[in-house]
């Protein structure tokens, strides 16, 4: 007995339309002609099951990395910066008791601490907001491009680095080169009053809107503060007023001038009247 032949799609479709012509046409066949039935595809055999990879492992969000980050409030550990501040007499007793404090999370995601650099017996104190890559590394204030912008801007007075000395109001990096908080701004201020007071320098340049902002009290933009001397009241250990007060200058950050040269020609303004106020 034959096999039948196995058809190709084809072959099928017009077999089909040939049944389906001969039905029109009224004709009888000897034999009973069923319509072609559509043939299923064979079901497919069943994929196994893919090898499922293990998760990555999970990094474990630590409050101490949610803080560094911004988020949530500093935990305090240990004596405050006000305690700490209080209890240097030196500049020396001052700056191993920063490196000892631990009570700003910027601390724990810091490389160093950055306390200051150049000549603590020059007339001249300059304040910065707080360290970036280039400086958490060198463990000084304004070491990347932004620093030597500013070393340029007091040469072009006259002024060379052993007629300054640089320091900031945080003395951690935080992360990402990000802003620093208030909270952490806040935490930080009692130190770097602390440090003015025990430098006690003839003048005092704040460089930027936030070192401005915070050691004069002021809400004013730098653009207004910029050029326009005010008096810097020095504080006691226990962050009272003195009575002393220094000539303060509010300077652009060289870092804003590198993004905005055009502004360059205001700061050169602002550096003839330093340089005036020196003569």
């Amino acid at each position: 007995m034959l096999e039948p032949a196995t058809l190709t799609p084809h072959d099928e479709k017009a077999l089909q339309a040939l049944i389906d012509w001969w039905d029109e046409a009224g004709i009888e066949l000897d034999a009973p002609v069923t319509r072609l039935k559509k043939q299923t595809s064979p079901a497919p055999a069943p994929r196994s099951a893919p090898t499922r990879q293990p998760p990555p492992p999970q990094r474990t969000a630590t409050p101490a990395a949610a803080i560094a980050a911004g988020f949530g409030e500093p935990e305090v550990q240990g004596p405050s910066a006000q305690e700490v501040a209080a209890k240097a007499d030196t500049l020396d007793a001052l700056e191993s008791a920063i490196r000892e404090f631990e009570g700003c999370p910027l601390k724990r995601t810091a490389r160093n601490t950055v306390f200051a650099r150049g000549n603590r017996d020059a007339k001249i104190m300059i304040i910065g907001e707080a360290p970036g890559r280039d400086e958490d590394e060198q463990a000084k204030p304004f070491m990347g491009p932004a620093g030597h912008l500013l070393d340029k801007m007091f040469a072009s007075i006259g002024l060379g680095e052993d007629a300054l000395y640089i320091s900031n109001i945080v003395n951690w990096r935080p992360p990402g080169n990000r802003n620093s908080t208030k909270d952490e701004i806040a935490t930080c201020l009692p130190l770097i009053e602390r440090h003015i007071a025990l430098k006690a320098p003839e003048i005092l340049v704040v460089a930027g809107g936030v070192a401005a902002q915070s050691l004069l009290r002021e809400d004013a933009s730098i653009s207004r503060l910029r050029g326009q001397w005010r008096d810097y009241s020095l504080k006691n250990p226990d962050g009272s007023d003195s009575g002393t007060s220094i000539p303060c200058l509010p300077l652009f950050h060289p870092s804003f001038l590198l993004r905005q040269p055009a502004s360059k020609k205001k700061a050169w303004h602002d550096l003839l009247a330093l340089d005036a106020r020196l003569r």
